[in-house]
């Protein structure tokens, strides 16, 4: 079965027998598992937390529009407070004017991220790229789902800890990262980023694969990190990112301080073009020549 925002008006309350809500939360909380949730033409103020598997599915990104300011996030699939969370389907949106993730996977299997355009988020005020200020405010798991991001709090979508998850035909622009693969919860293995459009992402880059602290983790020197392993990024458009302060096309990098690892991943036939440094960057932050543990980026293939 499915419930619907199709037929139901933005405003007004609703929750009848045919199954129309006005909240796109209000539908989510309402469906079992497996049901598909249609959303209507429309702006829609909110953040939607997804705690079970459904398929949230939108008119069409110019036409069902979650505008989220003021908001931590658009879209949180949550699989930290509610684990095993799989098989979830998010397609036909745009997301926009977020503070943090316009969408953001954690620890989550089998997710659909397609088809949307996330644009327009990381609108946190006084955050620099390298400024060393840490993502602080209303953002739920400060501190658990972001131990390393000093500069764009996320990206317009972050996986974190995410598994067999495939991202494809979204449009990423305005964000700080178009797209930020880490795994400070969890590992993030074996993941398809394909047909995506990164560009005008300013502050950072376009995709990133990146290796953090694991929750709970303390420094100098933090516990081994889960990994960022196996994944393809495979006929992407990266295009004129990282250009205020020196960004790839696709970024493969470790903190350096763990022993992080960013490794047997696949970065093949994308378009890389204008964007502030090469197309494809591979990088430690820190390691042995700090006094800090080396990290394996082995076995990457470009």
């Amino acid at each position: 079965m499915a419930n619907s925002l199709l037929r139901c008006p933005v405003r007004g309350a609703l929750s009848d027998s045919h199954g129309c809500y006005a909240t796109i939360q209000s539908a989510v909380t309402a469906a079992s598992n497996n049901d598909a949730v249609n959303v209507a033409p429309g702006t829609y103020k909110e953040a939607v937390v997804i705690s079970k598997p459904v398929s949230l599915i939108g008119a069409g990104a110019d036409w069902s529009v979650i505008d989220a300011t003021g908001l931590a996030h658009g879209i949180f699939l949550d699989g930290f407070d509610y684990p095993g969370l799989s098989n979830v389907t998010i397609a036909g949106f745009t997301v926009k004017n977020v503070l943090y993730e316009g969408v953001l996977v954690v620890s989550t299997f089998d997710a659909t991220i397609r088809d949307n355009h996330i644009v327009n988020n990381d609108m946190i005020p006084g955050i620099v790229f390298g400024s060393g200020v840490a993502c602080t405010g209303p953002q739920p798991g400060t501190g658990t789902y972001e131990t390393d991001e000093s500069g764009d709090c996320g990206g317009g979508l972050h996986p974190v800890g995410t598994v067999h998850s495939i991202v494809s035909g979204n449009l990423l622009s305005g964000n700080g990262d178009g797209v930020l693969i880490s795994d400070e919860t969890a590992e993030s293995r074996d993941n398809l980023l394909i047909h995506n459009i990164a560009t005008d992402n300013p502050p950072e880059r376009g995709v990133v694969l990146a290796s953090h602290p694991p929750s709970g983790s303390t420094p100098p020197n933090f516990a081994p990190h889960y990994g960022v392993d196996h994944n393809t990024v495979s006929e992407n458009i990266s295009s004129k990112n990282g250009v205020k302060v020196g960004g790839a096309g696709v970024g493969v990098f470790s903190d350096g301080q763990g022993p992080g690892r960013v490794s047997g991943n696949v970065i093949i036939r994308n378009e890389l073009t204008g964007n502030g440094i090469p197309g494809v960057s591979l990088h430690s932050h820190v390691g042995p020549a700090f006094g800090a543990p080396a990290d394996n980026m082995d076995g990457n293939m470009i």
